[in-house]
C-alpha cells in the first residue's frame, strides 16, 4: 500500500512541477492523506482514521529526498514524539521531545541559544514564584514556543517610546544577530493529552520582565496549588447536572477572564460547553440570523468546584457573507 501511495504522490508532482501552489487529497484504506507543494516544500500530512495520529513529512522541492521538519501529532494539532528539522544540505538542526519536553540542538547553528536558555530560566521563576511550585511543576509546559526580536527606542511628538524593530526568528530557528528582546509563551496542562497555550511573558535583554497585554499581568491569585480539574472530571460532573437534554458532544477550554465587569475577571475558570438547538432563518443565504443554544459549565480549575451551570444561547447575523456573533446570553426560562 505504501509502495502505491508514493506512485500517486510522483506522479502528482510530476504532473504540477510547474505550479507554485498545489495541493491533492486522496484517501487509503486506513488513512487520509493530504499532499501540498509551494516554490520551498513538499508537505505529507497522513491522518489515521482510527488512531488519534498524524504523520507530517516536509521536504524540500529541490530535493524530496531530503527530511526538513518530520513528526507526529493529535488530530487536534498537539505534537507528540520526536520532531526533527534538518537544512537542505542534511544538516541536523534539532530534535523536540514533545513528550518528555526536552530537546536537543546544534550548537554550531545555535549560536545564542546560551543567551535564550538564560533568559527563559528567568521567565521560569516569574512564573515559580506567581503560581507556586506544585502548579509550576504540575500545570507549566515549555513547548518550545517563543520569538526573538530586536526592540529600539523611538522618538515622537508624544515622548520616547520602544518597538519591536526586527524580527530574528522563533525559539527553534537558528538567529544570527543578539536579540534583546524575548517573548516566551508557556502551555498550561491539565494532564497529558490536555493543553492550552494560554501563558506569555515578555523579556528584555537582562530577564527584566515588560509589562504587555498578558494573562500573566492581569491574574489575581487567591491560592497557590496545582489545577484538579481535567475534560474527563468535568464531563463526569456536568453528567451528574443535566441542564437541557442534548446527545451532542461536549467542547471544554480553559479560559481567562479579561473583561473587568466579568464575574471571572482576573481569574481562571475552566468551561464546558454541549449544544442542544438552532434556531435558523429559512432560505440563509447572504443575510440572516441563526441562534445556538447550549447548555454551559463552568468550574474552578484549582478545586473542581462547579460555579455555574445555565442554558446559554449565542445569535450570529450573516449580513452581506459577514459573519458577527454575540457572547453567551442567558436564556430566560
Amino acid at each position: 500500500m505504501k509502495k502505491y501511495i508514493l506512485l500517486i504522490v510522483t506522479t502528482l508532482i510530476s504532473a504540477n512541477g510547474y505550479c507554485q501552489y498545489n495541493s491533492v487529497t486522496f484517501e487509503t484504506d486506513s488513512t487520509k492523506v493530504e499532499l501540498t507543494k509551494n516554490s520551498e516544500y513538499r508537505i505529507w500530512e497522513e491522518t489515521y482514521k482510527d488512531k488519534d495520529s498524524v504523520f507530517y513529512s516536509v521536504r524540500f522541492i529541490k530535493d524530496t529526498t531530503q527530511v526538513h521538519l518530520e513528526g507526529w501529532s493529535k488530530k487536534n494539532e498537539q505534537q507528540f514524539g520526536k520532531w526533527s528539522e534538518y537544512k537542505i544540505d542534511g544538516t541536523w538542526l534539532y530534535t523536540i521531545d514533545y513528550t518528555n519536553h526536552s530537546w536537543k540542538y546544534n550548537k554550531d547553528e545555535f549560536k545564542y541559544q546560551t543567551l535564550k536558555d538564560t533568559i527563559k530560566a528567568k521567565a521560569d521563576k516569574l512564573l515559580l514564584n506567581k503560581f507556586g511550585e506544585e502548579f509550576f511543576h504540575n500545570n507549566i509546559v515549555f513547548n518550545f514556543y517563543g520569538n526573538t526580536y530586536i526592540k529600539k527606542k523611538k522618538v515622537n511628538d508624544t515622548g520616547v517610546f520602544e518597538i519591536q524593530d526586527t524580527y530574528l526568528g522563533s525559539w527553534t530557528e537558528p538567529i544570527h544577530q543578539k536579540p534583546n528582546s524575548f517573548i516566551i509563551e508557556y502551555t498550561v496542562a491539565l494532564s497529558d493529552h490536555e493543553f492550552y497555550n494560554v501563558l506569555e511573558i515578555e523579556l528584555d535583554s537582562v530577564g527584566n520582565r515588560i509589562p504587555r497585554f498578558s494573562i500573566f499581568d492581569k491574574i489575581k491569585l487567591n491560592q497557590k496549588q496545582k489545577f484538579s480539574i481535567s475534560k474527563e472530571k468535568a464531563i463526569q460532573i456536568c453528567e451528574n447536572n443535566i441542564i437541557k437534554e442534548s446527545s451532542a458532544d461536549y467542547q471544554v477550554s480553559l479560559k481567562f477572564g479579561y473583561r473587568k465587569e466579568t464575574e471571572y475577571s482576573g481569574k481562571f475558570y475552566y468551561e464546558v460547553m454541549q449544544p442542544y438547538d438552532q434556531l435558523k432563518d429559512e432560505n440563509c443565504k447572504d443575510n440572516c440570523k441563526i441562534i445556538n443554544f447550549y447548555n454551559v459549565w463552568r468550574f474552578d480549575p484549582w478545586t473542581s468546584k462547579l460555579l455555574f451551570k445555565k442554558p446559554m444561547k449565542r445569535i450570529l447575523e450573516l449580513n452581506r457573507g459577514c459573519l458577527t456573533s454575540t457572547y453567551f446570553i442567558e436564556v430566560k426560562e
